[in-house]
């Protein structure tokens, strides 16, 4: 009994119908995402195991497809690897085959890299970095990426840009592990980790004011402006967009709408006052009072570059897997080209 069931599992027919059905239901699949984009028109920004656990409770019947192509790559990976043990196990008398069980190895090494990274991996877009920023990547304990310089390159006119050079370091603590200037299709890539440049913004940081008696004054987090009597003026947070949600102030959606910052007023390390200052409504009564009366001109303008981080853990096998096949190939075609050389097999008319 465990003959036949191993003689079925090693069976040429059975890949045949296999890979013949995967192939069938991948390219019905291939026509559904076609039609209905609006179902996996976001694919491509996550990884298979984010995306389809809610595609499948909003769409059902235009993702089944998906399982059933999954349930039938496994099989027809099983029957491959059946088949490299089964050779493996004859090794001394068909080692002449080795080109083509590697092509075996190498296409079960894809598929599980494939699994592994859209279940263990992810991508995430829209990560802006300004030039000494430093974020922190939370999916890796320790891991950090800090943008050491960043320069657009733009065409003739100078509004169409055509690259974006960014100079990127990857960190582990303070200890620098990697660094790369990476552009458009030149990532940095490591270990997994591919950060790749996508875009680039100009977004409001901060306010230049005028201020009676003291001329220009720029006020954006981080930023101290030392009053008369040992105080100092603190700027903790600034919002682009702001809105008082009863004693809450949020940040709303994009734009220079209704900017606001968290001020803070110290005097020898002891606080004195704290809130905010609505750009729009005029500056606070304790500011006023100190003779502050802050009229805003113009935004500070901060550069960002915008990253697309992505992580697949199965990329180094997917490169050994896809190296083996290479081998592979080039291994049977120098074996079938010997062989027809010692009229081992039949010319192909």
């Amino acid at each position: 009994m465990f003959e036949k069931i191993w003689n079925w599992l090693t069976s040429l027919k059975l890949a045949i119908v296999l890979a013949s059905l995967a192939t069938l239901v991948i390219m019905i699949g291939s026509l559904v995402m076609h039609y209905y984009p609006m179902v996996f028109g976001d694919l491509d920004r996550v990884t298979l195991g984010d995306w389809y656990p809610e595609a499948a409770r909003r769409a059902p019947w235009h993702t089944l497809w998906m399982p059933i192509a999954a349930v039938l790559l496994i099989a027809f990976a099983i029957n491959t690897l059946c088949c490299l043990i089964d050779w493996l196990l004859r090794l001394r008398s068909r080692w002449r085959k080795t080109g083509e069980y590697l092509i075996h190895f190498g296409f079960c090494l894809l598929l599980i890299a494939f699994f592994w990274g859209n279940v263990s991996g992810y991508r995430t877009s829209g990560n802006l970095l300004a030039v000494g920023d430093t974020l922190e990547l939370s999916n890796h304990a320790g891991l950090s990426l800090r943008l050491d310089d960043f320069q657009p390159v733009f065409d003739e006119t100078g509004r169409r840009p055509l690259d974006m050079i960014n100079h990127l370091t990857l960190l582990n603590g303070d200890r620098p592990i990697a660094t790369a200037e990476a552009r458009t299709n030149h990532p940095l890539m490591h270990r997994g980790l591919v950060v790749v440049p996508a875009s680039f913004t100009r977004e409001a940081s901060g306010f230049r004011f005028v201020v009676p008696g003291r001329g220009q004054i720029a006020l954006e987090p981080g930023k101290n402006l030392t009053l008369g009597n040992g105080e100092e003026l603190r700027v903790k947070e600034f919002l682009p967009n702001a809105r008082r949600m009863g004693e809450r102030v949020v940040r709303m959606g994009g734009g220079l709408m209704a900017p606001a910052l968290r001020l803070e007023l110290h005097a020898e390390e002891k606080l004195l006052w704290e809130g905010w200052y609505f750009l729009r409504e005029g500056p606070p009564q304790a500011l006023l009072q100190r003779g502050l009366q802050l009229r805003p001109t113009e935004p500070l303008l901060r550069t960002y570059s915008v990253l697309t981080i992505n992580y697949d853990p199965g990329a180094r096998m997917a490169l050994i897997g896809g190296l083996a096949m290479s081998a592979g190939v080039f291994i049977a075609i120098f074996s079938y080209y010997a062989k027809r050389t010692r009229q081992d097999r039949p010319d192909i008319e």
